[in-house]
């Protein structure tokens, strides 16, 4: 049994294919597990709509998943594709997937906060080994999830999506209004988060993690697992604030397109781990579109419009 899944986020667009076992609960084996950045959140809070570039790049990507697909005999119709924060705010997202659905065949649901915070936290409970508790801190584009969950049995205790990504931050340092809307956004209470080990998903800290282990070619199984004490990360952070996008692209490659992010990124998840009293920060490659995948659909309760 083969199942695919699109992440459609604020800064990447995200395929997982994987062969299920026969129960269609475990991943026996991944066949596709491709990324593109294509920054959907760019300039929203000032526009309300997807920037034109961004959506030519979105189309695109998935235009290239629709071969892959293809390839695997896998329709596009059959993928469940889920779309986040940058499109729950766009008011031309509706008209975009719209021509997605026409023309690539692939159907497009929204999906709240609160599910995303709960695919993502099954996505990531699906290989951890625990009867504790966790929290899960998930950097997007134009949103942070915190989620405190219960492993087994798997449970949401709390969540909380904070309005602030990549993308966001990085258009707000150009604005210089990062400092204050910080200050805004936390001042919420986070006080059920307050954790020793944060538990870190998506693009934006896998880069990291990657940069930090001075890695000039993205190693996903290295990343994995990786544990980051909160102190040697802080200082990280101070370094990579001195470097120019130049340089970064000459020492990490990798990175491509989400080079311009990876500073406001790292000030972001530091000024949480500081609100959160964090002592690790420890590294997933796992998140939403794992969840969605495992779970076999799309929960109507999660689901916008």
């Amino acid at each position: 049994m083969i199942r695919a899944s699109i992440d459609i986020g604020s800064n990447s667009v995200l395929l997982l294919a994987c062969e299920m076992d026969q129960a269609g609960k475990k991943i026996k084996c991944e066949l596709l597990n491709l990324s593109y950045i294509t920054s959907l959140g760019k300039d929203l809070d000032k526009t309300k709509i997807f920037h034109p570039d961004s959506m030519q790049a979105t189309y695109e990507a998935l235009s290239d998943y629709k071969k892959q697909l293809e390839k695997i005999n896998f329709k596009p119709e059959n993928v469940l594709v889920t779309a986040t924060e940058a499109s729950r705010v766009a008011t031309n997202a509706p008209e975009f997937f719209q021509k997605i659905k026409s023309e690539l065949g692939f159907s497009i649901t929204k999906i709240t906060a609160r599910g995303e915070a709960y695919y993502t936290a099954l996505g990531v409970a699906s290989v951890v080994e625990s009867d504790s508790e966790l929290v899960i801190m998930d950097m997007g584009g134009a949103s942070t999830e915190l989620i405190r969950i219960q492993l087994h049995p798997f449970q949401i205790l709390s969540t909380i999506s904070m309005p602030v990504g990549s993308v966001r931050a990085t258009d707000w340092r150009a604005e210089k209004s990062f400092d204050e809307r910080m200050d805004n956004i936390l001042s919420a209470d986070l006080v059920p988060y307050e954790t020793k080990n944060l538990l870190c998903v998506a693009g934006s800290m896998t880069s990291l993690a990657s940069m930090f282990l001075g890695h000039n070619v993205y190693k996903d199984k290295e990343i994995d697992g990786l544990t980051i004490k909160f102190s040697s990360f802080k200082a990280f952070s101070a370094d990579l604030q001195k470097t120019n996008i130049e340089n970064l692209l000459l020492l990490f490659p990798h990175l491509g397109k989400r080079a311009p992010m990876v500073a406001a990124a790292s000030t972001v998840a530091e000024m949480i781990g500081e609100k959160l009293k964090i002592e690790n920060m420890q590294i997933s490659t796992r998140g939403l579109r794992y969840g969605v995948l495992i779970q076999g659909e799309i929960d109507g309760q999660f689901t916008i419009g």
